[in-house]
């Protein structure tokens, strides 16, 4: 499943390109509800695995930042979600690779994604119903995802220093 929503991210960015936001939806909206049961599905079957567990978010970082660009081309998302998004994103993998001690996700981490997910649905979904009401639902839940975004990256680099050798 993770690596479906890896590959998902090219039809959903050729849809989105083409102006087919249903489509788009619905190929988001797969890739994104598989999150939800990839990791249990894996720890029920006793298949989790250290190299999932560090693909399966990088997994949604790709799908969330490459469909956000794809929005940002298109005019449906303003190019400063994006940065914010990309910011924390990047800074979150660089993090997680130099610190010593793991750094698994929080419940707000996980809300980020949620919300993120969200807030593209949505996008996609007014766009393609071309509905003013939709938008600003949409626009709203963007910018708590930003938000929750900025919030949960902060949350992170203080746990990332807390737990630093030389963080006394």
């Amino acid at each position: 499943m993770t690596y479906a929503r890896l590959a998902a991210l090219l039809p959903v960015s050729v849809l989105v390109a083409q102006g087919s936001y249903f489509p788009a939806l619905i190929v988001f909206g797969a890739a994104a509800l598989s999150d939800a049961v990839d990791g249990p599905v894996a720890r029920a079957r006793n298949q989790a695995s250290d190299r999932g567990g560090w693909l399966d978010p990088f997994a949604d970082k790709v799908l969330v930042v490459g469909v956000l660009a794809a929005l940002a081309i298109r005019g449906l998302v303003p190019p400063w979600a994006l940065l914010a998004v990309v910011a924390r994103e990047v800074a979150a993998l660089g993090l997680r690779a130099r610190s010593p001690r793991s750094l698994p996700a929080t419940a707000d981490g996980k809300a980020k994604t949620v919300l993120q997910a969200l807030a593209i649905a949505a996008t996609l979904l007014a766009a393609g119903a071309g509905s003013d009401e939709i938008a600003a639902v949409a626009a709203a839940l963007l910018i708590a995802a930003v938000a929750l975004t900025l919030v949960s990256g902060v949350r992170l680099m203080h746990r990332a220093f807390q737990t630093a050798p030389d963080a006394r």
